[in-house]
């Protein structure tokens, strides 16, 4: 199987639409989205709507349940709080009902997805560092675990109990190591590449690749201001961060 992997398209259409025309050239048999379809972006009824007719696997991300209300996004920062009013008024009961029904985990046999962590996954939590690696080592059983969160690509490994960065954008996979793959973010990157970000795992071939795919960051900023959300959150798709 070739899976396609990718997280945080935060309602950027132009964005989603750059990496599935991307994905049309990788023979791709299953489609798995680690969560957060809105949020930041002014598309939300339009991605959901690519997003259910790519008959993907979709799991929740934080922003997917607070604008279902199934978490309240207290903990959200001023800019996510107003992206979040705003969505909330604009989806309709159809998308909405979608984003209720988004679900924590994916499992297959070789590889475990959640949008932030293992580690109390409706919590949300972020893995940014070794120390939240080592956590999730922890209690990972599977070989990979595939997640996004923090819109930062990044992969890391355990081999013979020891934890390192892998900078590699094509990973060959040992037998006896473990991964953890964070996909980075289609929508809205944040680290220093403004390009959107992809993941490809071959479980036959035993290969994961990571991609880095331009797209028409103006027209996707225009569509942001245009909405009256804050300008804060086009600028910075420009600058990946």
């Amino acid at each position: 199987m070739r899976y396609g992997i990718f997280s945080d398209v935060h309602s950027n259409l132009e964005a989603f639409s750059a990496i599935l025309q991307c994905y049309q050239n990788e023979k791709i048999d299953q489609f798995i989205f680690l969560g957060d379809i809105v949020g930041y972006g002014a598309s939300p009824n339009e991605a959901i709507a690519r997003l259910k007719a790519l008959n993907s696997v979709c799991l929740a991300g934080n922003h997917d349940w607070a604008v279902a209300d199934r978490i309240n996004g207290d903990s959200f920062n001023a800019y996510a709080r107003q992206a979040l009013d705003w969505t909330r008024v604009i989806v309709d009961n159809e998308s909405k009902h979608f984003l209720s029904t988004l679900r924590l985990f994916y499992e297959a046999d070789s590889f475990i997805c959640a949008h932030g962590s293992l580690e109390k996954p409706e919590t949300f939590r972020y893995l940014l560092s070794i120390k939240d690696a080592r956590e999730n080592f922890r209690i990972l059983k599977k070989q990979i675990l595939f997640v996004g969160h923090t819109h930062q690509m990044r992969v890391y490994i355990r081999a013979s109990g020891a934890i390192a960065y892998d900078t590699d954008m094509v990973i060959r996979l040992n037998s006896d190591t473990q991964y953890i793959v964070n996909v980075g973010s289609v929508g809205q990157p944040r680290d220093r590449d403004r390009r959107s970000c992809i993941c490809i795992y071959d479980d036959r071939e035993k290969i994961i690749e990571l991609k880095r795919v331009a797209y028409n960051i103006e027209a996707a900023a225009d569509r942001i201001t245009q909405a009256g959300l804050p300008e804060l959150l086009a600028a910075r798709l420009y600058v990946g961060y």
